[in-house]
Formats: structure tokens, C-alpha cells, sequence
């Protein structure tokens, strides 16, 4: 086919919304793209091959071709190719703007290098980052110390517990996970040798109205800050994007992607 001149469009339009329907048009969608990768033609290729998980750092080949939906990578965003015709911008670099930025130009006007609660066990990423660096990154640009990188959730609930520390109302009271311990004739299982403890509130908390992870199946974040804090919730039909309010773009997300985030 004459690449020099073809047009994304048609084939983009048509892997959006959904999987590809068949094999010949991957492999089409693929040539194209590689083709307007390597010879640096405009448009959003790049962006549509990491969606689809065809994307590699092999500039002459920046395209994985000819992979069936089934045989996708595991880091593949086909299912949320739809975000391409949202009518709002979308965005992952809010922590880089908010909190890592401002972090990064303290340090350099201290000169005082930061000390986290970071933990391994909270991401592959951190896992990774670990492994490599240790609790202690000396070597990093940035020197930093994450001391709880060894620690888990269950350490973090069983100190706090231990010590009968303060923490925030959202997270309710620690309690033990009878559920997950297991019971016999009412008492608690002895195959473990610690209770399993959890929360009676949130779990894990971040920004109020961070909608990353919201569409996960058990997520109430939404429904549970409409009960609690009633006035931050209204937020969602204050704060807007190109014009759509938070509210608005939640339930353009929910029809156009087939998801269930409550509200």
C-alpha cells in the first residue's frame, strides 16, 4: 500500500469504541502506523499504539505488527481507546504538576534532599525502584530515603494499632478482617500467626475528587464522599474541562466505555 499519502483516520476511527475486529485490519492499522512512525508523520500514532499495546522503543520498528487482540501485552489500553474522542482533556501528569514539581524546585532552593513513606509493596514501579535503589538512593539526582519501602499495609495497620495512634476519620476505626482469617466455631483460625487487620473507612485516600481507579468494580469513592463531605462533592458540577463539568464527564465516560463509576 502507498503509505507516503494514506490517511490514518479511517482505520484510527474505526479501532476506537472497541477491539479491532479482525486480524487483517491489525495488521493494516500496524503497518500504517509504523510507516507514520519511522518517517515522523503528524497525528496522534504514537499515542493510539500505546493504547493498543503495539508500541516499542525500536525506532525502526517502533510497531509490534501483526498481534491479535488475545496476544495483546499486559500493559495494552486498548479498552479505553474511546478517551480519544472525549470531549474533555485527560491528563496523568497532575502528580508531577502538583506534588513532584513543587517538591523538586524546593530541594532546589534548600538544598535539603526528601524523606518518604513510600512503600514497595504499593506498586510494580516502587517495587522496581527498590530493588534498584535500596531504602536509601544516595546515588540518585535527587537523594532520597523512603525508610518504610520494606513495610506493608498489614505492618503500617498493626503499628498504628499496637500504639492506639491518631488517624484521619475517613479511614474509620482498625479492625480485624474476620473474613479474611477465616472462623471456626466462632474463633479465629490459628493458621495465621498475626490477625489480619483492616480499616472501616477508606483504604487508601488521595486527592478528594482523583477519579483515577474509580471504574474499579467495588469503588464507592463518590457515593461514600456524597455521605461525608457533601460540599466537596458538589465540586463535581462545579469544576469543568473544555466547558464539561466533573459530573458531566464521569457519566460521558460511564455510556461511551460501558463502565458503572457510581455517583
Amino acid at each position: 500500500p502507498n503509505f507516503e499519502k494514506a490517511d490514518a483516520t479511517s482505520l484510527t476511527e474505526r479501532s476506537r469504541g472497541g477491539t479491532i475486529e479482525s486480524i487483517a485490519e491489525s495488521v493494516d492499522l500496524a503497518s500504517l502506523l509504523n510507516y507514520r512512525m519511522v518517517h515522523k508523520i503528524g497525528g496522534n500514532n504514537q499515542r493510539l499504539a500505546i493504547m493498543l499495546g503495539w508500541f516499542t522503543k525500536n525506532k525502526d520498528n517502533p510497531i509490534a505488527e501483526n498481534i491479535p487482540n488475545e496476544d495483546r501485552s499486559n500493559f495494552s489500553q486498548e479498552k479505553y481507546k474511546f478517551f480519544l474522542d472525549a470531549p474533555f482533556e485527560i491528563s496523568n501528569r497532575c502528580c508531577t504538576a502538583m506534588k513532584k514539581n513543587p517538591a523538586h524546585d524546593y530541594h532546589k532552593k534548600t538544598g535539603r534532599n526528601p524523606i518518604t513513606a513510600q512503600m514497595a509493596s504499593e506498586s510494580r514501579l516502587r517495587t522496581q525502584k527498590w530493588i534498584q535503589n535500596g531504602c536509601n538512593g544516595f546515588h540518585l539526582s535527587i537523594p532520597t530515603c523512603n525508610p518504610m519501602s520494606f513495610w506493608t499495609e498489614q505492618d503500617v495497620l498493626q503499628y498504628i494499632h499496637d500504639r492506639q495512634l491518631p488517624i484521619c476519620s475517613v479511614y474509620g476505626d482498625i479492625v480485624v478482617d474476620y473474613d479474611a482469617m477465616g472462623q471456626v466455631d466462632g474463633q479465629l483460625s490459628l493458621i495465621e500467626e498475626k490477625p489480619i487487620l483492616k480499616t472501616t473507612g477508606c483504604d487508601r485516600t488521595g486527592c478528594v475528587l482523583c477519579g483515577f481507579g474509580c471504574h474499579m468494580k467495588d469503588d464507592t469513592r463518590f457515593v461514600d464522599l456524597k455521605r461525608t463531605h457533601p460540599k466537596f462533592y458538589n465540586l463535581l458540577d462545579v469544576c469543568k474541562n473544555n466547558g464539561v463539568t466533573f459530573r458531566e464527564a464521569i457519566e460521558w465516560t460511564n455510556e461511551h466505555g460501558n463502565l458503572n463509576i457510581k455517583l
